[in-house]
């Protein structure tokens, strides 16, 4: 089903007035809320110098609200935390005056290495998931897309975000359970994610035949990246590639031109093994180019959004991602929930806490915030 007729099957069916009530919702403007997830500060957690308590402080310090984490790297005994830890967790909300935004999960299809789980196992594994979240007082869920195969071979470039009977046969088996525990799942639309895509068209078929609220979208600003990092540049350069090579390859993506066609291009140039590598969907369309305006259809059911960000310039400005572009659309669409900055830079000297800092400040501006 396309996307045209799917909103042509919505107004024929008796759900126009969910249309109406999301054009309601985007004539109020949104206030979204600023948070961090703690997996930004992976790094530093894993050279020691990092505890949780000493995160939701700093989370606390730099002004924002919401704090999200992981379950299996920040929860001691995953699944299975002890009730000190449960109170803790209550705790340190209360204390630096935080809230739990979101917890982050995943479904391992391929826990048992030698085949994928069932959809009946890998809905019982989110279940455990639900009432966890449920248990340490968060309603938002960001919901990684179960890496099944895809339906179309062809999709599989986009893997593990395209279009699955088996995905969506497990997110459905698990739906009821995410009603009872009362969190929202929210699918991560991650690079290289595609917004138009029968991937989101099967979703939002879903939503629409369901009505439910507790299965939607959980947008990362990844999806939007519309240069590399500076970093990458310089690495490549490093490795071999040339300049005018990798500038065409960046002007190619930019222009969407798709990995086939910049990958004929680049062979016709000469490229060397790097050079070609990056031009694939390994390299540069790993990455996805979506155009924010492209967000707005979906705002009414994103429940959560990650921040991603890579490096914040002296001038207060994302250097890969437009979010001078992004924010206002969602604010547009009417999204009250958080944006928690998701740090994933690679900048020589640059301090976490730092880095964050710097990209508050910046969805400050942009959101008006004081």
């Amino acid at each position: 089903m396309t996307r045209k007729e799917f909103l042509r099957t919505v107004a024929g069916t008796g759900a126009a007035a969910c249309l109406s009530e999301i054009a309601a919702v985007a004539q109020t403007p949104g206030k979204p809320k600023l948070g961090v997830t703690v997996y930004s500060y992976g790094r530093d957690f894993h050279n020691g110098t990092m505890t949780l308590e000493k995160a939701i402080a700093d989370i606390s310090d730099m002004g924002a609200e919401g704090v999200e984490i992981l379950g299996e790297a920040h929860i001691p005994n995953y699944p299975n935390p002890p009730a000190s830890f449960v109170k803790q967790w209550f705790d340190l909300m209360a204390r630096y005056n935080t809230k739990p935004a979101a917890y982050d999960t995943f479904v391992d299809t391929m826990f048992y290495h030698s085949r994928n789980l069932t959809t009946d196992e890998a809905a019982a594994r989110l279940a455990v998931d639900f009432k966890l979240a449920n248990q340490l007082g968060i309603k938002a869920l960001r919901q990684q897309w179960p890496p099944y195969p895809a339906d179309n071979k062809e999709d599989e470039i986009n893997a593990p975000y395209v279009k699955s009977k088996l995905a969506m046969e497990t997110i459905m088996k698990a739906l009821p359970m995410a009603e009872k525990y009362d969190v929202r799942m929210g699918i991560e639309l991650h690079s290289p994610t595609q917004l138009k895509s029968a991937f989101i068209d099967s979703i939002l078929e879903v939503i629409a035949k369901t009505k439910t609220q507790h299965f939607g979208f959980c947008p990362d600003l990844s999806a939007f990246t519309r240069t590399p990092q500076r970093s990458t540049k310089t690495r490549l350069v490093q490795q071999g590639a040339r300049e005018n090579i990798v500038d065409y390859i960046i002007s190619a993506y930019q222009q969407r031109l798709g990995p086939e066609k910049t990958v004929a291009e680049v062979k016709r140039m000469g490229g060397n093994e790097v050079e070609l590598n990056f031009a694939g969907i390994a390299g540069i369309y790993h990455s996805s180019n979506n155009d924010p305006k492209d967000l707005l259809p979906l705002v009414p059911y994103c429940y959560h959004v990650h921040g991603k960000f890579y490096e914040i310039t002296d001038d207060l400005h994302e250097y890969s991602i437009p979010y001078e572009e992004v924010l206002p659309v969602l604010v547009q669409g009417g999204y009250n929930g958080y944006i928690d900055s998701e740090f994933e830079g690679n900048v020589p000297g640059a301090s976490t806490s730092g880095a964050i800092r710097a990209q508050q400040a910046l969805m400050r501006k942009i959101l008006g915030m004081a």
